[in-house]
């Protein structure tokens, strides 16, 4: 028993050593197997955290490629008319274009606006076509002419020509239609813009523009690209100028030259005056195969022709209106051949007698002649409110002008240009005639006739020998003798001998004639003053034509000849700069100086060529930038030497076009700085600002004299439709 108690107790304590073991054994597996896990879990947390960031990095790495390439995508779109082999051949090409005119609205004020007369009573639906050719190069330099027009506007008139300009935009020119708005697809303006780039495939994509502020000169739509190339396939665009509200859609050519120049365009517009309204759609194709003759007689057959030549069949709309049109032709046939209408058909002719008095009474007249259509000519109205302007010292004045050419060949050419005005202040008409004969175009060539009657020029020299001379019981004092009107013939000869030397040589006689006559009478003075003098100009151009001039001027006066009996010697010297910037900014400079170096004692008159009031203002294009706003026109002609400085800066996103509201209709903004140095001024300075827009442009100065406040003033002129 005790044998066998001792070898149970031996067992049992090898069975809980065994136990033991065992356990310590599973304790350790566990431990293992924990740490095991522990590890597991630590490489798989960092196989997640290690796959997070490569997809991390991966998609930043995409999305940063992704900016780097829209970047790359808009620079070769903008650079695409850069990278065109330079040619200088010219291409041609073939338009077919037809429009539609929708009267919505329309009253009174419609007849004085240009080429609106025609539309402004009658029928409110027109509709037409032309077929034209133009001459295209890389600069987009175009000339062309209408060969074919037909449709049912009254005589055939044209209406509304300035939406032909949005037809064939210049894409990636600073200004894309006709010296204005700004181009989303111009280097210098892209800071102007908001671009979204979508690729749509692996040769497309879709450019989004919008323009960073609300006004005018910008507008907002969407570009189809070659991924590859950068050129542009379709364009829309959406914008608002010059009181038209416009969509264009227009599908550019293919390949060379003619990918600057769209192949079709669809252009929506609707224009907005007093309340008028039209809705207008004009649809062009371009690079049309048919080539018609230059000396096509198409007058009678017009219609015929472009039945044949057509290259789409018309929509119901316009083939409606021609079928009325065409039957109201028919009738009107009957009643001419009808003898008992006879009458009535007088007063019809009578009534379109009137209505083209009335045409040329309050519309603007243009057109063109000869078997090439080598002439042609512009007459503004001759009544229409649209030509006042108004300054400080001239009051209301109304302007006319008339321009016509004609070209004997491609270097000779005829012109006349007529510029007329009236001061309802000073009870005056001033007018400025240059009759121009052009020998050589590329040499600038040319002999001119220039006549006119300048401002009126005063001298005070005069009235003083008539008090010492004669009695003193007269009252000078109430009498107008120290002014005098100024009429004068100039007949001068131009010649370039490169694109920098030019010289003008000259022959200008004056007649100054005293405005009161009686003073003269009372004191036995002439009342006409002569003068006789061959003048000469230099100009230095060291850049060309865009860069700086510099003039110089010599006047001599001759005594003796016909009834001049006045000797003087005149030398003047200009500067002058009109620098383009960017974006339609533009710096003008100009510094001048003249004096007179010799005078007899009969030289009563002071009259400078480069420092004289501008008698016939043009509104915004004329010379405001190198005129003094509010000098009183005496002091041009009361010192015999001047020095004049001139700077303004022009920009058409400037000040107040960051003016919420307001700010969209502001179209270009200008800052004036004027310095004059005479007798008894050192100096005169003059400072303005003034804008431009749709209907009007206006400039607010302020002057100083010697240091000391010497006024305010504006001047405005009206700027409605000056495009047109």
């Amino acid at each position: 028993m005790n044998i066998f108690n001792h070898n149970h107790k031996k067992e049992h304590a090898i069975h809980n050593l065994s136990k033991a073991c065992l356990n310590i054994m599973d304790k350790e597996r566990y431990k293992q197997t924990q740490e095991r896990d522990i590890y597991t879990k630590r490489v798989y947390t960092y196989c997640k955290v290690s796959l997070f960031a490569f997809f991390f990095l991966f998609f930043s790495v995409s999305a940063c490629s992704q900016q780097i390439s829209d970047s790359t995508l808009l620079q070769r779109v903008i650079n695409y008319c850069q990278n065109l082999p330079s040619k200088n051949d010219t291409l041609k090409s073939n338009i077919y274009l037809r429009y539609y005119l929708d009267v919505d609205k329309r009253n009174c004020a419609l007849a004085i606006i240009p080429t609106m007369y025609a539309i402004s009573k009658g029928k409110k639906e027109f509709a037409g076509e032309t077929y034209s050719e133009i001459f295209l190069t890389k600069d987009m330099i175009i000339n062309g002419k209408q060969q074919i027009s037909v449709g049912t506007i009254p005589n055939n008139k044209e209406t509304m020509p300035i939406l032909l300009n949005y037809l064939n935009p210049n894409l990636y020119n600073v200004a894309m239609i006709n010296g204005q708005i700004l181009s989303p697809f111009n280097n210098h303006n892209k800071n102007l813009y908001k671009y979204s780039i979508t690729y749509l495939t692996d040769n497309r994509a879709e450019i989004i523009f919008l323009p960073k502020r609300r006004n005018t000169q910008l507008i907002n739509g969407a570009a189809i690209v070659d991924l590859k190339k950068g050129r542009i396939i379709k364009i829309k665009f959406i914008g608002e100028h010059d009181m038209i509200s416009f969509t264009a859609n227009i599908t550019m050519g293919k390949q060379g030259l003619y990918s600057l120049m769209p192949k079709e365009s669809d252009i929506t517009a609707t224009f907005r005056f007093l309340g008028n309204k039209i809705t207008t759609h004009y649809y062009a194709l371009f690079d049309n195969p048919v080539d018609l003759p230059d000396t096509l007689q198409y007058k009678q057959q017009a219609m015929d022709i472009m039945n044949l030549i057509r290259p789409k069949a018309l929509p119901y709309n316009i083939d409606r209106l021609y079928h009325d049109h065409k039957m109201a032709l028919t009738r009107d046939i009957k009643n001419r051949q009808d003898s008992l209408l006879l009458k009535e058909s007088q007063k019809r002719w009578d009534k379109i007698l009137a209505n083209t008095v009335e045409d040329y009474f309050i519309n603007r007249t243009k057109g063109s002649f000869g078997v090439r259509q080598q002439g042609s000519f512009r007459i503004s109205p001759i009544l229409n409110p649209l030509q006042l302007s108004y300054s400080k010292r001239k009051g209301i004045s109304y302007k006319m002008s008339l321009r016509g050419s004609y070209a004997f060949t491609s270097t000779k050419e005829f012109s006349v240009s007529m510029k007329g005005g009236y001061s309802f202040k000073q009870h005056q008409f001033y007018f400025d005639l240059p009759i121009r004969y052009t020998f050589n175009k590329e040499k600038n060539n040319y002999v001119e006739v220039a006549i006119g009657n300048g401002n009126r020029i005063i001298n005070s020299s005069i009235i003083a020998q008539l008090k010492q001379e004669t009695l003193d019981s007269i009252q000078w004092d109430k009498m107008n003798l120290d002014y005098f009107k100024n009429f004068k013939i100039k007949i001068i000869s131009n010649y370039d001998f490169s694109e920098k030397v030019g010289v003008q040589l000259g022959l200008i006689f004056h007649r100054r004639s005293a405005v009161d006559k009686a003073g003269f009478e009372i004191a036995k003075r002439p009342i006409n003053y002569y003068s006789f003098a061959p003048t000469i100009q230099l100009q230095y151009r060291p850049w060309g034509w865009n860069g700086i001039i510099f003039t110089s001027d010599y006047e001599r006066g001759i005594n003796g000849v016909g009834k001049a009996d006045m000797e003087y010697e005149r030398i003047e010297l200009d500067a002058s700069l009109r620098q383009n910037l960017y974006s339609l900014k533009v710096l003008s400079l100009r510094v001048g100086c003249g004096l007179y170096t010799t005078k007899n004692d009969k030289a009563y008159f002071l009259d400078y060529t480069n420092f004289r009031e501008q008698n016939i203002p043009n509104g915004w294009n004329d010379d405001w930038t190198g005129d003094f706003q509010l000098l009183n026109s005496n002091w041009y002609n009361a010192s015999e030497y001047y020095v004049r400085m001139n700077a303004t800066y022009e920009s058409p996103l400037m000040l107040l076009s960051k003016i919420p509201y307001v700010g969209k209709f502001i179209e270009t903004e200008r800052i004036y700085t004027n310095i004059l140095f005479v007798d008894h001024l050192h100096p005169y300075t003059e400072c303005g600002y003034g804008f431009t827009n749709r209907y009007l442009s206006i400039g607010f100065f302020c002057a100083a004299r010697n240091q000391s406040f010497y006024g305010v003033g504006c001047r405005f002129s009206f700027e409605l439709f000056r495009d047109w």
